[in-house]
Parts: C-alpha cells; structure tokens; sequence
C-alpha cells in the first residue's frame, strides 16, 4: 500500500528511470520493423501504468531499449572483424574482406556466403547490382548484388557496406565480387546510369557485357522530356522488351510522334545497353533491375540499424530465404519450376492455332492467317527470336514439336529446371550465434575498427527518397461519383442514395 502523500505522488515518479522504462519496452522492439516514436511510449506508459513523463524520457528509454537489443551506433563498428571471423568460421566458402583508413576508421566491408557463392553456377548468367542509403547514425551506402533463380526469386549474392556510391567504393566492390564468383561465359551485368558504377565495371569487368535498366531510362526521358511524360511508358517498354527490329521499329515510331528528341537520345546511350534485341548477351526477361530494388525494400528497416547489426540482418535474411526457396524446390513435382511450367504452358496454348510443315528434317514453317515463321529445332531458333534469346521453345517451335510428337521438356533451358532451382539452394547458410558465445582469437579482437567520419547532418533525418518532377502522388478514386479522395465504400453521395 502507497503511504506518500498525494503531492509527491502527483510529481514525476522518480523510481521509473529511463533505464527501468526501457527495460519494460524492450518486448516493443524485437523485431526490428516495428515503429515506435517516444510520443507513442509517452502515451501507452501513461496508459498501462499511469506514468506521466516528458518527452526527453520517453525518448532516452527508448533509446536504452534499442541500444540494449541492438547494439550502439559507435560501438558496432569494433564488432566488425569479430562478425566477419564467424562468418567464415560458421560458413566455410564464405568471402568476406574489410577495408580501413590510415586512421583505422571504416571505408568498406564486404560479404559473400559460401551458400550464394555454390548457388551461382545454376542461376542465368545475370548480376542485378545496386546501391542504397543507409539510415543510421554514420549514414553510409548499401551495395548489392543478385540474380534469380529457376522461378524467378531473388537470389542474394553479395553485400557491401561503403560510405557512399564513389569510384573508390564500387570499384572496390567489383573487385571483390570477381574475387568470390569470378566471371561466367554470356555473364551480363545490369545497373542504373549511375557514373562511377559504370566506370568502376568498364574497368573491373571489361570482358562482359554491361546493361541498364529500362525503368530508370524511362525515368530519365521523363525527366529530359516532360510535355507528354504520362505516354512514355507504353510504346518505350515496347521497344525495351521488343523481340524482332520490327517490332522495336514500331515502338520507336511511336516515340517519335510523342518527341522527336528522343530517339536521337535513346541513340546516344546506345541501344544494346537497354534493348533486349539488341544486347550484346542474353537478358532473358530481366529488362529493369526491379529484383535489387525489391532486395533494397526487404531490408527498408535493417537500413536503421548499426553496421555489425545490419550485417547480421542480412544473412539471416539470406539464411531464410535459402530454407524457403530450398523447400518449395523439393516440393515441386515438375520438371521445370512453377515460372517454367506457366511459360511453356502458355506457349502451348498459343501453339493450338498453328499450322506446320515441314523443309527439313529440322527446318519448318510455321504459319497463322498471313503470318510465317520458320523454326529451326537443331540450332533450337525461331524468327520470332524468342526461342534463342529466353532460351525456351516460343508457340512456333512448341507447334513444330507438338506437330513431330516430341517432348518440348529436352529444348527448354536448364536455368527453368528444377534441377538447377534445387542446385541454387544446394548450401545451407549457418547461423553465427550470439555474440556472448562468440569465439574469436585475440589477434581478431585487437583490429581496431572505428566509425566514418561523418559529419551529422542538422534536422530531421529523411526516410523517403526524394521523387522526381513528373512523379505524382496517387490518390483513391471513387469508382462511384468519379470524385478523388475517396473510395466507393466511404462514398458519402452513395449513403445519401442509400
């Protein structure tokens, strides 16, 4: 039972410590993508207990919390080599390198696991790389690199921490990549226009062929070209994904009636860099490097957290997503993956239509109403170009096959098959541990790593990335009365009908 008087129970209760309240909200911040601002604390303890507090404390218990579950900004970066020492000792294979200033402050890490390093051999020739900013305290840049396995899933293949995208950080990176996954035959690299990243890869990587994204060319011409921006899309990821130059020739056309400016452009950066038929290696159906953004956005929260903890987010990101995809392998009972079968099938489908005959024992033409192709099974080629380029029989050569009564399984890449999806998760990615039973030899624990220097920015911090001219904020529209704002289950002009 309280014996204090009122008066003193009424003022701030000094029992209730930053440290004691942090301790009690510590089940809050667990997973790392939950959000709480000190406000919100401020209220639920006033809620749950009755505590009244200011704003201050409510903002340093949540930074005991955090800190306690998360580790200090400052103090991670000590923690680095230690990280990297079980990396390699829990996954053998695994490469992993750091790089520091003459002052012993950060410049870059980097990180490969053993399982991404087995797993490459049985995805498409392609490296999707990007990079994206860190939010913690240093600030800093996230370089990644991945591909997709045979059912089109993201495949992580390498992490780098630098203090920003600069010609010393990305070509550190290539060179670190090459070390761990050296170069494959058709290897295509694909990346925004970023210009050091291009420099850094005309130098590290001079024997492959380097790709943009169409997404951010489009971007790009919207930006240059503004007047009829909203018509961009549809006839420049025409051309983007065109197969024959006729096709690409129609879609071109049509960009030039928006602007005539922009085929001139189009030009300058060079068709092969964007246009899948014109690249110099097969891009398959990766025309944008969508798959990296998509990386970037499952580690939107892990980017707020300190470097050893970031790092450790990212493997077992890693490690979760080589158990799941690994699992839906051994689950299929096809003999291409989910992603394969629907193409096949919907070259299938298509294939009903045609009529076939014969030239060769190999050569046929195929035709439709006044369309013709021709199929050549032994170069495994069609005039439609589809069949060489995705490496998978179009609707012509599966008519020719169907026609002939054979298996179009045998003319169907090995990178759809679930052979190669159960060989790119053939590695098991190993937990660490936690870092109480970490076992680390001194000459591992006396590297000394220390922070950036980075000068704090004043203000705010910003979260959001900063969206170009002819982006426009997207608003309900009422498909009842037409009006934006709303929906038409909120719509007030429909409960007054009512």
């Amino acid at each position: 039972m309280h014996t204090c008087p009122i008066n003193i129970r009424h003022e701030d209760q000094r029992q209730a410590t930053s440290k004691l309240i942090g301790e009690c909200i510590k089940p809050k911040f667990l997973n790392i993508k939950t959000k709480a601002t000190a406000m919100d604390i401020k209220g639920e303890l006033k809620y749950r207990y009755g505590i009244k507090m200011n704003y201050m404390k409510a903002w340093r218990s949540k930074e005991h919390a955090v800190n306690d579950l998360r580790g200090n900004a400052s103090d991670s970066y000590s923690l680095i080599p230690s990280f990297l020492h079980m990396v390699e000792k829990t996954n053998p294979g695994s490469f992993v390198d750091l790089k520091t200033a003459e002052d012993n402050s950060l410049l870059f890490v980097f990180m490969a696991l053993d399982a991404s390093i087995k797993g490459w051999g049985a995805c498409r020739p392609i490296v999707v790389v990007d990079g994206t900013f860190l939010k913690a305290a240093y600030g800093g840049t996230l370089l990644c690199a991945c591909t997709q396995d045979a059912a089109g899933h993201i495949f992580p293949l390498a992490f780098c921490v630098a203090d920003s995208e600069n010609d010393q950080s990305w070509k550190w990176f290539f060179k670190k990549f090459k070390e761990a996954y050296g170069v494959r035959e058709h290897q295509c690299l694909i990346s925004d226009r970023n210009e050091s990243l291009i420099k850094a890869a005309r130098e590290i990587y001079p024997e492959i062929a380097h790709s943009y994204c169409g997404y951010h060319i489009l971007s790009n011409l919207k930006t240059s070209f503004k007047q009829h921006a909203a018509k961009y899309n549809l006839p420049f990821f025409g051309a983007v994904k065109a197969y024959t130059e006729k096709q690409f020739e129609f879609h071109m056309a049509e960009l030039d009636g928006l602007d005539k400016r922009i085929r001139p452009y189009l030009k300058k950066i060079g068709y092969e860099k964007w246009s899948r038929i014109h690249s110099q290696n097969k891009r398959y159906s990766t025309m944008t490097s969508n798959i990296s953004e998509s990386l970037n956005a499952a580690n939107l929260a892990a980017r707020e957290l300190p470097i050893t903890t970031l790092l450790e987010c990212l493997r077992a990101l890693v490690q979760q997503w080589t158990h799941t995809n690994r699992t839906k392998a051994h689950n299929t009972f096809t003999k291409l993956s989910p992603t394969g079968e629907d193409i096949l099938l919907k070259n299938y489908t298509y294939s009903l239509n045609l009529e076939v005959k014969a030239t060769t024992d190999y050569l046929f033409e195929v035709t439709r109403m006044k369309e013709s192709w021709e199929v050549d099974l032994e170069k495994r080629t069609c005039t439609c170009n589809r069949f060489q380029i995705d490496e998978m029989p179009c609707g012509h050569a599966v008519a020719v096959m169907r026609e002939m009564n054979m298996d179009p399984y045998t003319y169907c890449s090995d990178y759809y098959t679930k052979k190669n999806w159960l060989a790119t998760y053939s590695g098991t990615v190993y937990p660490i541990g936690h870092q109480s039973e970490w076992e680390v030899p001194e000459e591992v624990k006396n590297i000394i790593v220390l922070p950036p220097h980075e000068r704090v920015k004043s203000g705010r911090p910003k979260t959001l990335r900063r969206k170009a001219g002819w982006e426009k904020d997207q608003h309900n529209k009422c498909s009842k009365c037409g009006e934006l704002g709303h929906n038409k289950r909120t719509c007030s002009r429909r409960r007054r009908r009512e």
